[in-house]
């Protein structure tokens, strides 16, 4: 800012602006006043001082130019102290009205000149100056009136100066009093703004404030939300409890800036919760040791599994369902959460922070979110281990029937082959070489198919037509194998309605047994059959064996 517009009355001083709007305002107006005296002074100094010189009067001429530059120094320099600044323009009022009493001893001049002096002093100053002023100018016209019955300036006509008195007195009240209770309503008015602008200020920036909490905090629960999106993303990417526990208790501490994070899970007999992964050394430590509580115990974890739901404690000293863990001391709040799938609690997650009162509603939200996912990926391990299991167990059984039923095969059919001989293949005096593929019946081997061949090894495109030939073949066969035994099972199905026709239409003993003996007999395994009923001993013994069966041809024979 440079130097004319600092003097400007709207330019405002820093000291005078600290001290409040109404001495602002006085300020602009003194400064107003005084480069008002300034312009009209210079002439008006310029003719005084000339008359005073006409009439050799210098002293009179040096006051002038005296009176002028002290006036424009205090106009120029507004680092001058108010009170200084406006006591000058005030008395320059009184001066002149003095200057008035010995010039003319006109009181109508000089009432006027003091009612103007005690405005002024209303206008830029308080009540107590104001007060002051009007005293000074009573004592003013005194002085006139004493001047003028000891015949320092002209006489006064009967009681004018005390008319000049009354009137002074009357207008200079009225002005003043009405400029200082204007100024005094102002001022109230301006501190009543000003209370207003600060009231108004706090509440703006309680209000800046309070967004700003919400905006970090709302910035915080989306941060937690990607953070939580992306932790269950490498959950379902990852299907190894080993590498996802850890992998999951590290990247919760990292992004979520916690002290420690671990997960348990519930064992074998449903009576303690196992650490199975922590963060940090502590938690490698604790692992070490095998780290367990127990169930419904006094610790969150425990507490946590047992009734199924997320626990709390914003001040960890202070929570008496606490284990106090001599690996984490700079514990302050901590956070259990079950890992619950379908009802049931596979285990809880403990989350710690050093801060006291560091977990909210929607931390738990959160944070419940990654627990769920982390219960899911869990489940899935258990039905993926269920379902290896079982699929093992049914490979197992498939290569076992698929053995016995192809080991009755060959016991029923001997050995099953069957050779071929390309007559077009031209092998004389040819090197040979045997290439032996597979019979692969849902993944198990049935027999072999040998083929001799010109060359060690065979084309792409002969390997893809010999496999297709090879798994036809060997569906071929099983399909076969299962229409034989069908039929051989409705074969018997067959034979044995028949036999028990026979047998309801047989009513002696001997014929029942020759014709059980028959039926056996036809098996192709068998190669005799013998039916024998052992007697029983004592007096139990009935009638039935007291005929003698007939020897039958053959090898049939009944005792």
């Amino acid at each position: 800012m440079n130097f004319l517009q600092k003097l400007s009355p709207g330019y405002t001083p820093r000291h005078v602006a600290e001290q409040g709007e109404l001495l602002v305002l006085r300020e602009r107006f003194l400064q107003a006043i005084l480069l008002l005296y300034a312009v009209i002074g210079l002439p008006l100094s310029i003719l005084g001082s000339q008359e005073a010189a006409q009439g050799g009067n210098y002293a009179l001429q040096y006051l002038y130019y005296g009176l002028y530059s002290a006036y424009l120094l205090i106009a120029l320099v507004r680092e001058i102290p108010y009170v200084i600044r406006g006591n000058s323009v005030v008395l320059l009022m009184l001066i002149l009205a003095f200057s008035e009493i010995f010039e003319s001893g006109q009181l109508g001049e000089i009432r006027m000149m003091l009612i103007v002096f005690c405005s002024l002093t209303a206008l830029l100053f308080n009540l107590k100056n104001v007060i002051a002023a009007i005293v000074v100018g009573v004592l003013t016209i005194g002085f006139a009136a004493a001047a003028s019955s000891l015949g320092i300036i002209a006489p006064l006509q009967g009681t004018e100066w005390l008319t000049s008195l009354i009137m002074f007195v009357a207008l200079s009240t009225t002005v003043a009093g009405s400029i200082t209770f204007l100024l005094s309503g102002m001022n109230e008015s301006l501190k009543k703004q000003a209370q207003l602008a600060n009231e108004l200020q706090v509440e703006r920036n309680a209000l800046e404030s309070r967004v700003q909490e919400r905006t970090q905090a709302l910035a915080r629960q989306v941060n937690q939300i990607q953070t939580a999106a992306e932790i269950s993303k490498s959950i379902s990417a990852l299907n190894d409890p080993d590498a996802l526990l850890p992998h999951v208790v590290e990247l919760m501490k990292e992004r979520f800036n916690l002290y420690y994070v671990g997960i348990f899970l519930v064992d074998t007999s449903n009576q303690e919760a196992v650490l199975r992964a922590g963060s940090g050394d502590a938690g490698r430590q604790m692992l070490a040791e095998r780290h367990h509580l127990a169930l419904g115990g006094n610790s969150m974890i425990g507490w946590c599994i047992a009734n199924k739901q997320p626990r709390i404690a914003l001040d960890a000293g202070e929570d008496a369902v606490r284990f106090s863990n001599p690996h984490l001391p700079l514990t302050r709040s901590e956070l259990a959460l079950p890992i619950i799938a379908h009802g049931q609690a596979l285990g809880a997650m403990t989350v710690q922070s050093e801060q006291p009162n560091a977990f909210n509603e929607n931390d738990i939200t959160v944070l419940q979110s990654i627990a769920d996912s982390l219960a899911i990926a869990l489940e899935n391990d258990q039905l993926f281990q269920e379902t290896s299991r079982s699929l093992e167990e049914i490979r197992t059984l498939n290569h076992e029937y698929l053995q016995r039923a192809w080991a009755e095969a060959l016991d029923l059919y001997g050995s099953l082959s069957y050779d071929y001989q390309n007559p077009q293949a031209e092998v004389e005096n040819q090197e040979t070489y045997s290439i032996q593929v597979p019979l692969i019946l849902r993944n198990e081997t049935i027999g072999f198919i040998n083929l001799e061949m010109d060359r060690p090894a065979l084309s792409d495109e002969d390997t893809a037509f010999i496999e297709s030939v090879t798994s036809q073949t060997a569906v071929a066969l099983e399909n076969a194998r299962l229409l034989y035994e069908t039929e051989r099972r409705a074969m018997q199905e067959q034979k044995l309605n028949e036999l028990s026709t026979r047998f309801s239409r047989a009513i002696r003993v001997d014929e029942i047994l020759k014709t059980a003996a028959q039926e056996l007999g036809q098996l192709p395994a068998v190669a005799e059959v013998s039916v024998q009923l052992k007697p029983m001993s004592g007096p139990a013994r009935t009638g039935l064996l007291a005929e003698q069966p007939e020897r039958g041809n053959g090898k049939e024979h009944a005792r």
